[in-house]
């Protein structure tokens, strides 16, 4: 019998061993893919990752303002078709969805809705990534349909 409770107590001790060793990688990874900032040639801006379903759908709601060069960046895992609404959110967009190869598919001027039928913006095509950023910006930098974005990591 003591010699059950011995091969059990090493077989917990093992599987704790491996959940905090693979806890440590995980948050090490995230660390060094964290992205701070997202560029279209020499225009850069500083961005909030929008990676979860919560965050996602929060988004950039009830915020009053968002700065020149920041922004949120949507990360979806697999290409799909995302409509986005500006339900709540109170600071005029330019909604720029882009492909799993990081080119712009589609650029949209999206305008506060407070009211409960809010438009819906977005291509009819699919996407993997979306990025938010102040209404007339994308113009400004000169973003056009096939611009491609460069990633920039924290260090």
């Amino acid at each position: 019998m003591e010699k059950k409770v011995w091969i059990g107590l090493i077989v917990v001790l093992l599987i704790v061993i491996i959940m905090i060793f693979n806890g440590n990688r995980a948050s090490e990874e995230i660390n060094e893919l964290s992205i701070n900032e997202v560029c279209f040639g020499d225009d850069c801006f500083n961005v909030e990752i929008a990676d979860t379903n919560d965050d996602r759908a929060r988004g950039l709601m009830f915020r009053e303002s968002l700065c020149d060069s920041c922004g949120m960046l949507f990360i979806y895992d697999k290409p799909g078709d995302r409509k986005f609404w500006m339900k709540n959110t109170l600071i005029p967009l330019d909604i720029i969805w882009l492909d799993s190869d990081y080119k712009v598919i589609y650029i949209a001027n999206a305008v506060p809705c407070v009211t409960e039928e809010c438009r819906l913006y977005g291509p009819e095509m699919d996407s993997n990534y979306i990025l938010e950023i102040n209404s007339g910006i994308s113009s400004e930098i000169g973003l056009e349909i096939g611009s491609e974005l460069g990633w920039v990591y924290s260090q």
